[in-house]
């Protein structure tokens, strides 16, 4: 081999060496990165060189869609299930149990013991004003447990209208990313960070819709939800949506007053037909329009029964069909055609306000003309074994099976109780998928120990290489001399 030759030889491999180098120190760089997608170099025999000598082939991106795929998809199941377990936990904290303070069943509860304590002393005016007290306190609890659960579906319209401007973002990053790649490779331009910067939009979108990824031979992709509706090929797809300023128990999409999604101008039903089930996106729509409303309409039922239970028919003689009793709906008698959002207005019957004058009515009835004897309790122990009395409810939304006014509630807490144990369980259940999942990407991409062994042997190959230069330029230099 001459001189010249084996001069070039070393030079091919110092420059080899150098873009080497320049990959691992990437790579180590972005280890921590999850949406970096590590590089390999691939050399070749140089065949433009007679004496041999190598080049750098190409830079390639290790990246394995199944795994990808694998990892966005327990990305969206975790995002849904998280989106869940929150309105759990909210939801029992409003409902609250009989031990927890200011709960609806605390307030009952307060509300039974006034009734027996004036029923020891009827004649103590105190006693009596006390059961007007409980009594609007059971009613205040049944309107905040309501307003709550309106708040938690306002909040699920919100963060909707918040995941489709996230979407509509994101989709147009990835169709300019698009471009842009296809772009690069004609040009043969490294197009690898653009990759990454899509992947990582990739798997920001996941959270809100599960997604499936289709690479094309040009090197851009086409992006579809788990159930096959197109998102974005070539063109991204535009998404719609309208919140109002605050959901009230009556708003639902069937009465037009709440926003379906819409896609491209047109109205899909989610949960339903949409076909983008399994991310924080469907999982918002159903807690608004299905999980919530569902506990609202149980409310509302418990709230239909205390007015029932209270009202004519019951133990005050003095009330007639149509009247107002102990409970009304915002001040007015109730009418079966009412029931839809009844826990937010129910309030104590203002004849025996705290405010009142006339606490014996407590005693002689809310109708009563005029004031009884002092001694009689037993409309108050009537009033109080209401309570506990098992009868068929009127609404049916609470099954129909007799049961009490204590009861209704008990199962109702009970039952938030272990919903949001079960659903912390499926959370906690996706997370620990989601870690095993993000573990196989890591196993797969940078191990910094490997790159810094590669690193050695590039520098031992550098090495090699600059002692070939160094012993050419002697051999040159002794030449010249002789």
């Amino acid at each position: 081999m001459s001189l010249s030759g084996a001069l070039s030889n070393a030079m091919s491999g110092l420059t080899a060496n150098a873009r080497g180098t320049t990959v691992i120190s990437a790579n180590i760089a972005n280890a921590l990165n999850e949406g970096y997608g590590r590089r390999e170099i691939n050399l070749t025999t140089d065949v433009n060189q007679t004496s041999g000598g190598v080049r750098v082939a190409q830079v390639t991106r290790q990246y394995d869609p199944i795994l990808a795929h694998q990892k966005r998809l327990a990305m969206a199941d975790f995002s849904a299930n998280s989106a869940f377990a929150a309105f759990g936990t909210d939801l029992e904290q409003l409902v609250g149990s009989v031990d927890t303070l200011g709960s609806v069943s605390e307030k009952l509860t307060r509300f039974e013991a006034a009734l027996l304590s004036a029923a020891s002393d009827p004649s103590s005016e105190t006693r009596l004003r006390n059961i007007s007290f409980a009594a609007e306190g059971f009613a205040s609890a049944l309107r905040d447990a309501s307003d709550g659960i309106s708040g938690l579906r306002s909040r699920a319209d919100q963060q909707i209208a918040s995941a489709v401007e996230e979407l509509n973002t994101g989709l147009s990053r990835l169709e300019k990313l698009n471009t842009q790649i296809m772009t690069a490779k004609h040009l043969g331009q490294d197009a690898h960070a653009l990759m990454d910067q899509r992947d990582t939009v990739l798997d920001h979108l996941s959270e809100l819709v599960p997604l499936h990824v289709v690479e094309r031979d040009s090197g851009v992709i086409a992006v579809f939800t788990a159930q096959g509706r197109t998102l974005l090929d070539e063109n991204a797809v535009e998404f719609g949506f309208d919140t109002p300023t605050t959901v009230l128990p009556h708003m639902t999409v069937g009465n037009g007053l709440l926003s379906r999604l819409q896609i491209n101008g047109l109205a899909v039903d989610i949960p339903g037909s949409g076909m983008m089930s399994g991310g924080v996106l469907s999982a918002q729509f159903e807690l608004r329009d299905i999980i919530a409303p569902q506990t609202q309409t149980r409310l509302d039922a418990i709230s239909r029964d205390a007015i029932e239970r209270f009202g004519p028919g019951g133990p005050d003689t003095t009330l007639a069909l149509g009247d107002a009793g102990v409970f009304t709906d915002a001040g007015s008698a109730f009418t079966t055609a009412n029931e839809t959002g009844l826990a937010g207005r129910i309030s104590l019957n203002s004849a025996l306000g705290s405010s009142n004058a006339d606490p014996w009515r407590w005693r002689d009835g809310i109708n009563s003309l005029s004031e009884g004897d002092a001694g009689q309790a037993g409309l108050l122990l009537a009033l109080q074994s209401r309570m506990s009395l098992a009868r068929i409810p009127g609404s049916p939304a609470l099954g129909t099976s007799p049961q009490s006014l204590v009861g209704h509630l008990q199962d109702l807490s009970s039952d938030v109780a272990s919903n949001r144990v079960r659903l912390q369980d499926t959370r906690d259940f996706a997370s620990a998928h989601l870690d095993a999942v993000r573990q196989s990407v890591a196993a797969d991409g940078v191990n910094t120990d490997q790159e810094l062994q590669k690193l050695i042997e590039l520098e031992k190959s550098y090495a090699a290489n600059a002692r070939v230069v160094q012993v050419v330029d002697d051999m040159l230099s002794e030449l010249l001399r002789i």
